[in-house]
């Protein structure tokens, strides 16, 4: 019987990445968000809604990685605080178009803003090759995260 291997929790890179991501959103919320009284999933909403729209909810939630409940809150959020509407593709009755107003872009370059200057300084302790470097890594990384999504894991690749 092969004996399994331990990697110790500390050691994933799924539930570091978890971490950072909490952490930083975290500071966002309190620093940029919640002033708004946004929802984290909901800031990311507008974020993308108002960097790639118009969308559909179903390309809403391919762009932020969110489950069909966690996007109809988002929009349903949105829609009330006037940040987005939603109105009915008239090419497709099935289909809403999500899409940003001005009260809605004018919150989203406000925080925006606050986002730019966090990522700023994230990178300010990183040097110009490591941040190229991690950006190959997180690109390397999703790739295999979308493999693995599609059932390619391969057993001998975990054993080494």
């Amino acid at each position: 019987m092969a004996t399994k291997k331990k990697l110790p929790l500390e050691n994933w890179i799924s539930y570091r990445f978890g971490l950072v991501a909490s952490r930083i959103g975290a500071v966002m919320s309190a620093k940029y968000v919640a002033q708004h009284d946004l929802t984290m999933p909901a800031w990311r909403s507008l974020a993308v809604i108002a960097r790639y729209g118009p969308l559909s909810a179903g390309e809403l939630g391919t762009k932020t990685s969110s489950d069909a409940y966690r996007v109809v809150r988002s929009i349903d959020l949105l829609v009330k605080k006037g940040l987005i509407t939603r109105e009915l593709d008239p090419k497709d009755r099935r289909r809403a178009s999500l899409q940003v107003t001005a009260r809605g872009r004018a919150i989203y370059d406000e925080i925006e803003q606050g986002a730019i200057a966090n990522e700023l300084f994230l990178r300010a302790g990183l040097t110009s090759q490591e941040v190229r470097g991690l950006e190959s890594i997180l690109a390397r990384i999703d790739a295999q995260v979308a493999a693995l999504a599609q059932g390619a894991v391969d057993q001998a690749d975990q054993d080494d």
